[in-house]
């Protein structure tokens, strides 16, 4: 990866990048479906319209253009964002490796890493093995947590509360179960590493990028339409590889910071 890049504070779109939330990077073609599918929608319900969800209930017959869509961004890389909490030996192994589909095995993993590199004590360890959701929740729900990579495709979402969580604590969302995550006693291993905002592109045309909560389309229409509520969570169902990876941003990084609610330390 680029030094520059590597560094930080440097724009992270290019020629081969889309980015949802900018329309000046969307392909020409893409462009144009999207401003002619904007433009087919009555203006009586255009009226109705309040967030890109609305979307789907006003002028769902718009879904059938999704796979054109993805066809069009096919071999293109659409900008999504991962939000998490990573000592800096995890940033290395993101721009080496990228971000991994999550395993049982790799959130064993992670937790010994941290003990061996002594920034979790050894007497704490059984406490975390036992604060995920493979012990606190029915196996047919843990299941749908492993074999993906969760993000999000805007940055609207990023501007709510949820991503607080992920940045301030420290193990991601299948460990933050039981008493290390509320008990005083365990602070300090919630709060090791740094808040980062990972930033990684995507290519919507393959099947690992087929899950998702609504049609793309409809959020490229309320991006256009100038609507809020736009991005859904991306359920990526495959490795993303480093060569993927845009940028890792931490506080005092321009795209971190534009995010004012984002936790500083």
């Amino acid at each position: 990866m680029n030094d520059a890049i590597r560094g930080g504070g440097c724009s992270v779109a290019s020629a081969d990048s889309v980015d949802l939330d900018d329309t000046s990077t969307w392909p020409a073609d893409l462009a144009e479906l999207i401003a002619n599918l904007a433009h087919s929608i009555p203006k009586t319900e255009l009226q109705r319209l309040d967030s890109a969800s609305d979307l789907h209930n006003v002028a769902p017959e718009l879904a059938q253009y999704d796979a054109q869509v993805r066809e069009i961004l096919a071999g293109r890389l659409l900008l999504t964002y991962h939000a998490t909490r990573l000592l800096d030996y995890e940033t290395e192994d993101v721009w080496t490796r990228g971000l991994l589909a999550l395993t049982e095995d790799s959130l064993n993993e992670r937790v010994d890493r941290a003990v061996e590199a002594g920034f979790i004590a050894a007497a704490d360890l059984a406490a975390l093995k036992e604060s995920t959701a493979l012990v606190h929740e029915p196996a047919h729900v843990v299941k749908h947590r492993f074999g993906e990579v969760s993000l999000v495709n805007s940055r609207q979402p990023l501007a709510q509360a949820w991503p607080l969580g992920y940045l301030s604590t420290w193990g991601g969302e299948v460990r933050q179960f039981g008493p290390v995550w509320t008990d005083d006693e365990f602070q300090r291993v919630r709060r090791i590493g740094l808040p980062s905002l990972i930033i990684a592109g995507i290519d919507v045309s393959t099947p690992a990028a087929a899950g998702v909560g609504r049609e793309l389309v409809f959020d490229f229409i309320g991006i256009r339409l100038g609507l809020s509520g736009n991005g859904v969570t991306v359920h990526h169902a495959a490795d993303i590889p480093a060569d993927q990876i845009l940028d890792v941003c931490r506080p005092g990084h321009p795209e971190y910071d534009r995010h004012a609610h984002f936790p500083r330390s």
